[in-house]
């Protein structure tokens, strides 16, 4: 954890008694640019849901409460990221057959590097980053990371790795390590998009904006009460979900990074992602048992224009925009519903 601040230590003494030292204050802890650290927000618990969830839903396995979420339409399968176990859950979309799949350590956030993969697997116990083939989940690559990483983004031939307890980014090149980025305390979601790279930083509520060429921290913006992750949304623009705020945030990256809206959502927005070519964001909230969608204006105002209801506590998805469909996985019961975006209401 990163310390820091200017707080007055002092200890007083009663003079000629017998009443013991006053104890020290602890030091004010704080971030990047003297900011607080609040700590991480959480998705928060979900009742059961009192509407019919949207679409279809699968029973996965008892015990699985997944956490991550990818679509792989070019093979025809699901990857559920199952919480504490070094496995995934894969639902065949063509057969509807479910299996659970041993792979090399717990992840909570997965992400496919292209439409044909790799799968990046940060595994949180093992302190790796796995490149995982497809459909096999082979291991095509392993690099060495601080504690516990969150999420990876990859920019060309060069990989970042969001370190939620090694407090940096690191940055790999060839499976190598290039550099670690120490300004966040807590990374969280990590994302990148015209040469550039913003990471949330969920103990400040910061978001981090470097050059992936070189380097070069550009900015450290305001991200609401209490962010968690972040996305694309297309013309080097980003949402962010502001889970303690029950906001989302946009921004946009290009010359002077800057904030260029926020929209009220009905619920703790714990994932988000997005279709940047139809200019809608879906935010997951994880409370209170709904995905809202939100369109962007040409100015990157975000506007909410509906809500889908969903299994209880969807605490990520992922998004086929060639057919439509959101893949949401339900922590609280071990689910996941698949929904048509024409559902939203």
């Amino acid at each position: 954890m990163l310390l820091g601040g200017t707080g007055v230590l002092a200890t007083t003494l009663a003079a000629c008694t017998a009443t013991p030292p006053a104890k020290k204050p602890s030091p004010a802890r704080t971030g990047y640019g003297g900011r607080p650290i609040t700590g991480a927000a959480e998705p928060g618990s979900a009742p059961i849901p009192t509407r019919t969830p949207a679409g279809r839903v699968v029973a996965l396995p008892a015990g699985t409460r997944p956490w991550g979420v990818a679509v792989a339409p070019f093979v025809g399968r699901v990857y559920l990221a199952a919480r504490h176990q070094d496995a995934f859950v894969v639902v065949h979309l063509r057969t509807n057959a479910v299996q659970k799949v041993a792979v090399p350590g717990s992840a909570r956030m997965i992400d496919l590097v292209s439409t044909t993969g790799p799968l990046l697997l940060p595994a949180e116990d093992k302190a790796t980053l796995y490149e995982l083939a497809l459909p096999s989940l082979d291991v095509v690559r392993s690099s060495a990371t601080k504690r516990q990483p969150h999420q990876a983004v990859v920019v060309g031939d060069t990989t970042f790795v969001a370190q939620e307890y090694g407090h940096a980014v690191r940055v790999l090149r060839d499976g190598r390590r290039v550099a670690d980025l120490p300004e966040p305390v807590q990374p969280g979601g990590i994302t990148a998009t015209d040469g550039r790279v913003a990471v949330v930083d969920v103990a400040t509520a910061t978001l981090f904006v470097y050059d992936a060429t070189t380097l070069r921290l550009l900015a450290a913006l305001p991200a609401g009460e209490g962010p968690s992750h972040v996305t694309l949304i297309g013309d080097a623009r980003v949402a962010v979900c502001d889970v303690r705020g029950n906001a989302v945030l946009t921004y946009d990256l290009a010359g002077a990074p800057r904030r260029l809206g926020r929209a009220a959502v009905p619920g703790r927005a714990f994932w988000i992602l997005a279709d940047p070519e139809a200019r809608t964001i879906y935010a997951a909230l994880a409370n209170t048992n709904r995905i809202v969608r939100l369109s962007v204006d040409r100015n990157g105002h975000p506007t909410v224009t509906g809500t889908l209801p969903t299994v209880q506590q969807p605490i990520s998805m992922d998004l086929d925009a060639a057919s439509g469909t959101l893949y949401i996985g339900g922590y609280a019961a071990s689910q996941l519903q698949i929904a048509p975006v024409s559902a939203f209401a």
